[in-house]
């Protein structure tokens, strides 16, 4: 259950410090594959040196769930602090909902692992295990849409003297 909590509170503050920060969407959805990336790589080393630094392992949450957290949110919550904005309302809650169920998607392998889901809940889990890597297809493929969009419409502005 402490596993479900995290999964979604880390989509809340996702959610949260995207529409906050009102950055776009291809940013923090390349920042997302960039950690994924990253995770993909460095878990195993990063997991161990917590072990090794940790005086013991958390029970509730693996070292390796909190490496993998921590290497695919990093490079988002970088990017939260500068990069690209939206300017309306209806952009910065839409990017943030989008970049909230992108998130989801990538953690669903990781923290799935460690989910002891019954009744409903591992039905809506099951269904996200079976189509996770379509929702980051979709959500990447938009997200290198709204950086090429962003590229033309500085394109596009006329030239203030």
């Amino acid at each position: 259950m402490e596993v479900v909590v995290l999964f979604g509170g880390i989509v809340f503050v996702v959610f949260v410090g995207a529409f906050l920060s009102a950055r776009r969407f291809g940013v923090l959805a390349l920042a997302l594959a960039a950690g994924s990336v990253l995770a993909g790589l460095w878990v195993d080393t990063l997991a161990g040196r917590f072990l090794q630094f940790s005086e013991t392992q958390s029970v509730m949450v693996p070292a390796g769930v909190i490496a993998n957290i921590v290497l695919l949110i990093a490079p988002v919550v970088l990017l939260l602090l500068s990069g690209p904005k939206y300017h309306g309302k209806w952009d910065r809650l839409l990017s943030a909902m989008a970049i909230g169920v992108l998130t989801a998607a990538f953690l669903v392998n990781p923290l799935g692992k460690f989910m002891l889901l019954e009744g409903q809940a591992l039905v809506v889990y099951d269904w996200l295990a079976a189509t996770w890597q379509y929702v980051v297809t979709v959500g990447l493929v938009f997200g290198v849409i709204d950086l090429f969009l962003l590229h033309n419409l500085r394109k596009s502005e006329p030239k203030k003297h």
